[in-house]
């Protein structure tokens, strides 16, 4: 601004408001004013020293006038006319007039004014409009997020119930527009805010398949990062890994998480299904790969104890191989397997039931045979039969009359008729390390005796009763690769089948001895141990996860639970001794007992939760819905098999904010309409933010997504943000 000798003079003649906001940084002027007025006998003149008697006084050298500096600087609308514009002259009469202009409300509004100058921008301050239009963006935001919130349910909703969204027909003529508009054209009819959102909408009304496909991925994500931060509380956490093959013939790998949550809960968690069709993507490498990429979230390198697959995720010969990829980066990641026989198939050159292999299949058809061949040749009888079902009824008559097939079918149903038996009782006492240990020996010597002459030829004669011995075909029938002897070559496809057996087996369950610490959480054991401690099973824990412990206190408290009867009660089960520490906080007083029922609740002995992701999967992508993407599969899966866990999270105050920040970070598309739409959507979905520039000391920050309201005074966004 201009010298400060004429200051007030310049403010006189132009409006403050117009003045650059530098200049209105400089303070009053205190100029020498030639005020003198005869007062009875006296003359009475102007004091410098009444400045700093009166903070707010000001004069002006040209008009040799008073002024209140806040007026003169605020104008008020009213009032304070001498003071602001006129200028105050009479001396007899100072005393009382600045004092009653002190007490008025015009002059302690400018002062308020004033000392607000600097901290809100004035334009702000005053500019009406601008506060009207931070207001209506802040209530667009609020309209638009309700919304928002109503499709979230919808397609939690969806997803929970494994149902289709799309429609073949989505037009609006169509009578089937899908699950996913039907149910929110429906929900429209009683709510305003949805059906005001259809009716106004030209940029967004949440219906478009890409909206859709990034609410799932949304809530997906919203349900992964809670699984993430369950993890991050519990002390271990293990991996399970199987793979399958969909309706569209791509294989999929499921991985399932297992810990022990922060209330003490043991839990299965399902991550994704990962897409291991490529060339070569069933090895060790590729499937280490993969585990590698997806689970870096999960902090695995230190946490991850137990590491198990069933074998048919990759070859078993590279089962050791992947086991080693993760352990070298994740040292306490011992390699378990499942108490099943479900990768120990024999031969790689024959094929059960065109690949469907298992125990029960084989069970049910060896026992059902001549029921089965009856039952098709009934089929065939029948000359109401179409011709679908005839050609599936002829197909399975040649099936149950091919030798091969019968003489493999009986090959197995031999083995399983025990397998299953071994399996079933180690799965219920499977931290009864040494009697499995003893099962499996027995289970082995089995195996030896049927690898016998004897045991061959009683399936072979059974075989032969059942179809035709292949050694009373001619010889030029038979074809190039049944030119040997035929008892001959299917004795030697026994012997081949019985030996990968005898390999797998041992090979499968090569770590049960490291396994024996199991036996420390065996309340059965309790009072046994209490007699004798268990030192072979204590070694074990330590010498494979002995840098998890204080092996002092965790021999003083596992002690301690073996000779106190109330501690022990009359729990038989590993989870419910888990929850009665958790509830009795005895997880501080005894921290290392607890973290070592952790870590054997930690350890999965069956792979129901990785079969559940399949019967899943086979819901989710069926005959009708085989096109699915990769990612929307995934994402749809972990909806509906973290069903329990996603109605929970439904009930928490922030779960619409956790959602709608991952569908506001979603890419945009590489279309200029779908960016443009998708910009205006999240401009939307936002409160304008304070600048650091623009914000003063103790002003909040807008930062909060979840804000819908305006404060008295805001600031402008960048842009105008249109209505949609």
């Amino acid at each position: 601004m201009a010298d400060s000798a004429n200051i007030v003079d310049l403010i006189l003649a132009k409006p403050f408001e117009s003045v650059p906001y530098e200049e209105k940084q400089q303070g009053r002027s205190t100029p020498k004013i030639d005020l003198v007025q005869k007062i009875g006998k006296n003359n009475r003149s102007f004091q410098l020293s009444w400045y700093d008697k009166v903070s707010w006084l000001t004069g002006s050298a040209v008009t040799n006038k008073m002024y209140c500096w806040p007026c003169l600087l605020m104008k008020p609308s009213h009032g304070c006319v001498v003071w602001s514009k006129v200028g105050f002259g009479d001396l007899s009469n100072f005393d009382r007039a600045y004092k009653r202009h002190e007490k008025s409300n015009e002059h302690v509004s400018a002062c308020a004014r004033l000392s607000c100058m600097g901290r809100i921008r004035v334009e702000h301050a005053i500019n009406e409009g601008a506060r009207i239009q931070v207001a209506k963006h802040n209530e667009t935001v609020k309209q638009n997020r309700a919304f928002l919130n109503r499709l979230i349910d919808v397609t939690s909703l969806l997803g929970r119930q494994e149902l289709s969204f799309r429609g073949h027909d989505e037009s609006s003529e169509s009578s089937n527009k899908g699950n996913y508009r039907e149910f929110t054209e429906t929900l429209a009819k009683y709510d305003s805010i949805l059906s005001t959102q259809f009716e106004s909408s030209t940029v967004f009304s949440g219906m478009s398949h890409t909206i859709q496909n990034d609410l799932i991925s949304a809530l997906a994500a919203t349900i992964s990062d809670q699984i993430r931060d369950e993890i991050q509380d519990a002390p271990f956490f293990g991996w399970q890994a199987d793979e399958t093959t969909d309706i569209s013939c791509r294989a999929q790998l499921s991985v399932i998480v297992r810990y022990v949550d922060s209330a003490g809960k043991i839990q299965e968690r399902f991550i994704g299904f990962f897409d291991v069709s490529g060339g070569g993507a069933r090895d060790a490498q590729s499937v280490f790969e993969i585990l590698n990429e997806n689970m870096q979230g999960y902090n695995f390198k230190d946490k991850l104890v137990a590491q198990t697959y069933d074998g048919a995720a990759v070859m078993a010969s590279d089962l050791n191989g992947l086991q080693a990829k993760v352990k070298a980066i994740a040292p306490s990641a011992i390699g378990h397997l499942f108490w099943s026989l479900q990768a120990v198939q024999g031969c790689p050159e024959t094929l059960l039931l065109d690949g469907i292999f298992t125990s029960r299949i084989v069970s049910t058809v060896a026992n059902n045979y001549d029921g089965l061949l009856q039952t098709f040749e009934n089929i065939i009888a029948d000359t109401t039969m179409d011709d679908d079902t005839l050609d599936c009824a002829k197909g399975f008559v040649r099936k149950l009359e091919d030798f091969e097939f019968v003489f493999m079918l009986y090959t197995y149903e031999q083995i399983f008729s025990e397998t299953d038996v071994v399996f079933d009782i180690a799965q219920q006492r499977a931290m009864d390390v040494l009697y499995c240990k003893k099962r499996i020996e027995s289970l082995l010597a089995f195996v030896k005796e049927k690898r016998s002459e004897g045991a061959f030829q009683a399936v072979y004669a059974k075989t032969a009763d059942l179809t035709s011995d292949p050694r009373d075909e001619p010889m030029r029938k038979r074809r190039l690769t049944q030119l040997q002897d035929p008892q001959e070559r299917y004795r030697n496809l026994y012997m081949a089948i019985l030996d990968n057996i005898l390999e797998q087996i041992p090979r499968r369950f090569s770590n049960l001895k490291s396994m024996l610490f199991l036996e420390l959480a065996n309340p059965e054991k309790f009072d046994d141990m209490r007699q004798v401690f268990p030192e072979e099973a204590f070694q074990s824990v330590l010498k494979s996860y002995g840098h998890h412990f204080d092996s002092g206190r965790l021999m003083s408290e596992i002690q301690v639970l073996y000779s106190d009867q109330d501690l022990q009660g009359n729990r038989r089960k590993l989870c419910d001794y888990l929850v009665f520490l958790k509830d009795m906080e005895l997880n501080s007083a005894m921290p290392q007992l607890y973290k070592l029922f952790s870590l054997v609740a930690t350890i999965g002995a069956t792979s129901a939760g990785v079969e559940r992701s399949f019967s899943c999967l086979k819901r989710l992508k069926s005959y009708t819905r085989n096109t699915m993407g990769q990612g929307r599969l995934s994402s749809l899966a972990l909806l509906a098999i973290e069903r329990t866990l996603v109605k929970s999270l439904e009930k928490t105050p922030s779960w619409y904010n956790r959602v709608t920040d991952h569908f506001l970070e979603k890419e945009l598309g590489t279309s200029l309409s779908g960016r443009m739409r998708k910009t205006m959507v999240r401009k939307n979905m936002e409160t304008p933010k304070l600048h650091s520039t623009e914000a003063s000391v103790g002003e909040p920050d807008w930062d909060d997504l979840t804000a819908v309201s305006a404060p008295n005074i805001h600031v402008l966004p960048e842009s105008p943000l249109p209505k949609y």
